[in-house]
């Protein structure tokens, strides 16, 4: 009798012993994506400090910065937008969020309100197969840490038809088995709760600038869209859900370069929200970003681009809602850490980026002081993106008038922006370098210069003499100097 229940103790234990190693071995050989944009989610969650969560595509996903939102409004918030994720996914991805949290405020954006196919993975209804790649793909970084449970199961047999590929979803060592060969350091870590995190709160920044920009006509009418498609019923879907928990809803149509398809899409967000009662900021019937410099590509924004779509988000729901401010307080100065530390480099960014088109985009940030100068013959004043991207930053079309020199000081410590084109001056500029005078004096000669120090000319370096565009940045509060940079326009590359 013994014996016996010492071999059945024996099996039990190497029973145990084999689960342990799966569990094990699948928490370290799946992709870390998911983790890494969620961990903080948990943590967040679990202390009850997420106040509102945002839904949506990429389009969410790079136009939508909590840590801005934080810095600027103290509104506590988490980023789920899921690259290529449609209104059935996103609506999935609410339904695994609300296991939990409640926040106050959903906002879901409405992009890709006109796809009209029912699963994910169906070739018959959507022939486009690098959408449907896509769609599939990203739906893992969407849902691989979500635990195995009912609301998982049913959204995966929601999402997916295809019976080999929904056990992938459901079991993913399936997919990660063999993952072995690409195993990093940090997929050790993660065993142990040490793992790299998105520091954004699920966001992610992009920041290159598309120049190349063609916008696109709009609708003939203000005609909606002429069926009702899977996209709708989603959206209404989320919709109900949250009336049902009594969560404030707010759907947006986030700015981007649309085309007609798109305006029209957006016009039916707001037929469905005003139908269901609820608030719609279509943003592409705003002047929310500069689509010539604040577009990552054509459907993406960049970091100064999320910033502004990010802040006038949060106007809103300053105007509109109760949210609490939690800026000073102690219990939240894990987002005050993240919010600085995104802050911060966004400066160091700003600093090593070598093109001046991209750099002059992050300064519009307000982060440093700064002075551009361009001599008269630059290609500056025959570069329509330039011209268009500095008009943007000075708020005037001074740089439109000219062919040169021109010069824009910017000093967001005072609050003050100057401008002189042509042979005008500047006198008295108060800044954070001083009270600076500019004077043009000669082609490749001219004066800026404080007044308690006139033997300090600024933008004079007679190892350039040739470069015809001068950036000088300095601290906004200290008027430290910090870069001084020199390029020329040739070929339009200002490298």
């Amino acid at each position: 009798m013994k014996r016996k229940i010492g071999i059945a103790l024996k099996c039990i234990f190497f029973i145990l012993l084999v689960a342990v190693i799966l569990i094990g071995a699948s928490k370290v050989l799946r992709r870390k994506d998911s983790l890494y944009k969620y961990a903080d989610f948990f943590d967040l969650a679990q202390k009850d400090q997420i106040d509102v969560l945002f839904l949506g595509s990429s389009h969410v996903i790079n136009a939508v910065n909590p840590a801005v939102l934080y810095n600027e409004y103290g509104y506590t918030s988490y980023n789920m937008g899921g690259h290529g994720s449609l209104l059935q996914a996103t609506y999935w991805e609410l339904m695994e969020a609300l296991q939990y949290t409640t926040p106050e405020w959903v906002v879901v954006d409405a992009y890709m309100l006109e796809k009209d196919y029912r699963y994910l993975d169906d070739r018959d209804s959507n022939p486009d197969a690098d959408e449907i790649n896509t769609s599939i793909e990203q739906l893992h970084l969407n849902m691989d840490v979500w635990p195995l449970n009912k609301v998982k199961a049913d959204a995966v047999e929601d999402l997916i038809q295809d019976k080999d590929l929904k056990r992938e979803f459901l079991y993913d060592f399936i997919v990660y088995h063999n993952r072995w060969e690409y195993m990093t350091e940090d997929d050790f870590r993660s065993v142990v709760g040490h793992e790299s995190r998105n520091e954004l709160f699920g966001a992610e920044m992009r920041y290159d600038v598309e120049t190349s920009i063609v916008k696109n006509d709009d609708p003939i009418d203000e005609s909606m869209m002429p069926r009702v498609t899977v996209g709708e019923q989603y959206l209404g879907r989320i919709i109900e859900e949250c009336q049902k928990r009594g969560i404030g809803v707010l759907v947006t149509f986030d700015p981007f370069n649309p085309e007609v398809k798109d305006k029209i899409a957006a016009i039916t967000a707001g037929e469905i929200a005003k139908a269901y009662g609820v608030p719609y900021l279509n943003m592409l019937d705003e002047d929310v970003i500069d689509i010539y410099s604040d577009l990552n590509d054509r459907g993406h924004l960049n970091a100064v681009g999320a910033h502004k779509t990010t802040d006038r988000i949060g106007e809103w729901l300053s105007t509109n809602t109760d949210l609490t401010d939690h800026r000073g307080d102690d219990k939240y100065g894990y987002w005050e850490k993240l919010s600085n530390n995104y802050y911060d480099s966004i400066k160091d960014r700003t600093l090593q980026e070598r093109n001046l088109f991209a750099k002059l985009n992050l300064l519009s940030l307000g982060e440093y002081g700064y002075i551009l100068y361009c001599n008269n013959g630059s290609q500056v004043f025959t570069d329509k993106p330039m011209e268009r991207l500095i008009k943007g930053i000075s708020g005037s079309p001074a740089i439109q008038n000219t062919s040169g020199p021109y010069i824009l000081i910017k000093d967001p410590g005072f609050g003050k922006t100057y401008e002189a084109s042509w042979d005008e001056r500047i006198d008295g500029a108060e800044t954070a370098l001083g009270v600076l005078n500019y004077q043009p004096v000669e082609q490749n000669f001219r004066l800026l210069y404080d007044v308690e120090d006139e033997e300090n000319n600024f933008l004079y370096d007679e190892n350039h003499p040739l470069e015809d565009i001068q950036l000088l940045i300095y601290d906004k509060s200290t008027g430290e100097v910090l870069q001084h940079e020199f390029y020329t326009s040739k070929g339009g590359n200002y490298d």
